[in-house]
């Protein structure tokens, strides 16, 4: 059969021990823990009174690109040529998260749904905010105040009580009533209160506080409440979410958030196409001023030379050179255009301002960067308004215009090269056809040069009306790059305060302080606690443990009975069966302790009745010739005894001898007179023949001596002691004392050392500093003899 390793075992029990240390700490002081559990949830539930319960509104709205796959790639190549100059160029989503949270659009929101104006009232321990339910609207002779002020009103029966008006200045002396709906003076203005009628019977006879802010301030307070994020890097959806009291606010919030960026974009749309349409206007004007010019000179020239139409025989060469100057008109009609957008671009009056989109050029990298730098143009624009021109972010934007406008002129100044290239092509082209056609008459030339200025207005004239009519058109659509694609939702549960959360903190909290408080108590405890502490920290065996004596019984009585069955009797039994397994041939047994106070005198008596009990002889010796307690508590302090018989005095022992309990036998020889060298009187060899004379007579002799600290009696006298039992009353002594016990243990200072621990309070320790009483019988106190048959 195999055996546990006893370190095992230890290391085992250990543990266990200690797990039934801290159930112990519960199941003693469990009426604390309830307390405890009972106060956190009560300032949890008070807490939760205060708190005003929020709820949480979501809407997702896509960003559209309605840029084509063309244009996409271009963009693509733009942006990676412009990084590769320096310009940093962010993703619009990331933009738009910007401009959803921005100061600028929440004050708009504000002024949409008069978020200044704020309303509120106590509904128990907290105060709620009003919004959709409330008694009346409040309305003043200036929408937007430049001062916040607050005031209370009560309604009576129809009738607004205004007072506690607080300003700037602080609390006004202002009380006023009147009629709902009239308008009335304030020191804030005139004002009035609009009656709703649904819900005036259920805001009667309360308090609802008015509170008029600026629209700064609002748009701060409610702007902190509003959260905007990518939801998927690799999508262009943006999750927008608001926190609220009020769950039709939150959702109307979020609602006039999404109209006013919808508005927002609409706006930067058509600043750029009404950019466009004056830039078209103004061009028409030119062409048409110059095609009236051309057409009246063509008039002018034919009436002065009366022609009316070419020679037929030119035809065939009219044609060719027809194709040849439709090409050149063409081809200066771009270069037209594009040398005004050149102009346009180092025109530094216009610099900030949108470069016009233009059809006629036709060189979509050329038509890419300009949409790119109005796009970039209409950013700066939004974020000026929510900061200065000199803050770290503009300035940023700005050096990227800057470049990206270098980039612009230089990419078209390339354009335009490339045009004249192609337009002298052209021109060689039309002097060829003219140089077989030589032959036609000068004047007609000058008719089809004329022609041609004319053809070239025409068509310039024709594209700027086409344009005009396609900027009209989008001027008149309504509509922006994004889609609302969850409109406000969310749960009714309110996501703060968490109740079951803060409740569970709460207990939580119950529980730990005051098993913190236990814990800490015994871990500053520094005196013996019980067996456990003196077992973790000597070898010393221990005999038994006395439970704690109720209040008003002291050491001269006698409790061990033959018929009782209590704690206190049941645990002197247990000590006397104890002592037979430590030595059972030991007659004398001697009682020391470390300091007085600790018990032994009291232990000594009612041990002496014990073994009394059990049919044995004892007497009682009080070695202690000091203070001679054992024989004040019998009341023997006169006459002779143990000092009479050291001195030589007498040699009949008989004689000093008295009885303690003379129903059990046992009796008592008291400490005598106390003499002058008590130390010497101990020392000498009459007390062994004392201890050998008594030994015939009785079958044990009970010593109770001094305390082993204070004198070096209980040394002197110990000589003798068959067995020596160290009183130690818990509570009492300091734990650092037990090394050295465990060193006096070890040096065999005293015969057959054990320890008996006194006032032990074995009810609060069940297990762990415990005896192990109850096994199969509990005994609680001192009951007279009542048992505890629960097992």
């Amino acid at each position: 059969m195999k055996t546990s390793n006893p370190r095992t075992r230890q290391q085992n029990a250990d543990e266990l021990l200690s797990l039934r240390d801290i159930l112990d700490i519960f199941t003693v002081n469990w009426k604390w823990f309830i307390l405890s559990v009972i106060l956190c949830l009560a300032a949890a539930r008070l807490y939760l009174a205060t708190k005003p319960k929020i709820f949480q509104r979501v809407a997702v709205m896509l960003v559209k690109d309605d840029q084509s796959m063309g244009n996409a790639r271009s963009k693509i190549g733009t942006d990676a040529l412009m990084q590769l100059n320096g310009v940093m160029m962010g993703t619009s989503v990331k933009n738009e998260v910007y401009i959803l949270q921005s100061h600028q659009l929440m004050k708009d929101v504000v002024r949409r749904l008069r978020l200044d104006v704020g309303y509120s009232c106590k509904s128990g321990l907290k105060t709620i905010s009003l919004y959709d339910v409330r008694p009346f609207t409040a309305v003043f002779d200036t929408v937007e105040t430049l001062r916040p002020y607050a005031f209370t009103v009560e309604l009576r029966d129809g009738k607004a009580h205004m007072s506690q008006l607080v300003t700037t200045e602080g609390k006004q002396d202002f009380e006023l009533t009147f009629n709902l709906g009239d308008t009335v003076r304030t020191p804030v203005g005139r004002m009035a209160l609009l009656p709703l009628e649904p819900y005036l019977e259920i805001f009667n006879g309360k308090k609802v506080r008015v509170t008029h802010t600026t629209v700064e301030q609002a748009a701060n307070a409610f702007g902190a409440a509003l959260k905007s994020s990518e939801l998927d890097k690799e999508s262009t959806l943006v999750g927008i979410q608001y926190t609220d009291q009020n769950i039709q606010r939150a959702e109307d919030i979020l609602n006039a958030v999404l109209e006013a960026y919808k508005v927002s974009i609409i706006n930067d749309k058509n600043q750029v196409a009404e950019s466009t349409a004056k830039f078209i206007d103004e061009r028409i004007d030119l062409i048409s001023r110059e095609l009236s010019d051309v057409e009246g000179k063509l008039a002018q020239f034919k009436q002065q030379n009366r022609l009316v139409s070419f020679k037929e025989d030119a035809t065939n060469y009219l044609q060719q050179n027809q194709a040849a100057r439709q090409r050149s008109v063409q081809i200066e009609a771009q270069v037209g255009m594009v040398k005004y957008l050149l102009d346009n671009l180092r025109d530094k009056a216009v610099e900030n301002n949108i470069i016009p989109t233009l059809g006629a050029i036709t060189d979509a990298g050329l038509q890419t960067q300009i949409m790119k730098y109005n796009e970039l143009t209409l950013e700066r624009n939004r974020l000026i308004q929510n900061t200065s021109e000199n803050s770290p972010r503009i300035l940023q934007v700005d050096q990227n215009l800057a470049q990206m406008r270098q980039n612009i002129i230089a990419t078209t100044e390339s354009y335009l090269q490339s045009l004249n290239v192609q337009l002298r092509s052209a021109q060689q082209e039309e002097r060829s056809v003219k140089g077989v056609i030589s032959s036609v008459p000068e004047k007609e030339k000058e008719a089809m040069d004329i022609q041609r200025q004319q053809a070239i207005k025409e068509t310039l004239y024709t594209y700027l009306l086409n344009k005009r009519e396609e900027t009209a058109l989008q001027l008149a659509i309504q509509e922006a790059n994004i889609r609302v694609v969850e409109a406000p939702f969310g749960s009714s549960n309110p996501i703060a305060p968490r109740t079951k959360v803060i409740l569970l903190v709460a207990l939580l909290i119950g529980i730990a302080a005051p098993f913190a408080y236990f814990h800490i108590r015994n871990l500053l405890n520094m005196s013996i606690r019980g067996r456990k502490d003196i077992e973790e920290r000597t070898t010393i065996p221990v005999l038994g443990e006395i439970p704690h004596r109720k209040e008003g019984i002291d050491d001269a009585q006698i409790l061990v009975t033959e018929q009782n069955t209590d704690a206190i009797n049941e645990s002197f039994r247990m000590m006397r069966f104890s002592l037979n397994f430590i030595n059972k041939d030991a007659r004398v047994i001697m009682f020391t302790s470390t300091t007085p106070g600790e018990g032994k005198t009291f232990i000594s008596r009612n041990f002496s009745v014990t073994l009394g009990m059990a049919g044995k002889r004892v007497i009682l010796i009080d070695s202690d010739i000091r203070k001679r307690t054992q024989s004040r508590l019998s009341g023997k302090t006169r006459g002779e005894g143990l000092t009479s018989y050291l001195s030589g005095n007498t040699d009949d022992i008989s004689s000093l001898i008295q009885p303690l309990e003379e129903a059990h036998q046992v009796d008592m020889l008291p400490a005598g007179i106390t003499p002058p060298n008590p130390s010497e009187l101990l020392m000498s060899n009459r007390l062994e023949l004392l201890i050998e004379e008594l030994k015939k007579s009785y079958d044990y002799i009970v010593v109770d001596n001094v305390p082993a600290q204070v004198v070096a009696d209980a040394g002197i006298v110990n000589r003798i002691a068959d067995i020596t039992i160290y009183v130690v009353r818990e509570g009492k002594i300091d734990r650092r004392y037990l090394p050295e016990l465990q060193r006096l243990y070890e040096e065999k200072k005293f015969n057959n050392l054990c320890i008996l621990i006194n006032d032990a309070r074995i009810e609060k320790k069940r297990y762990g500093y415990g005896n192990g009483y109850g096994y199969g019988y509990g005994f609680d106190g001192l009951d007279n003899g009542k048992k505890n048959k629960k097992k």
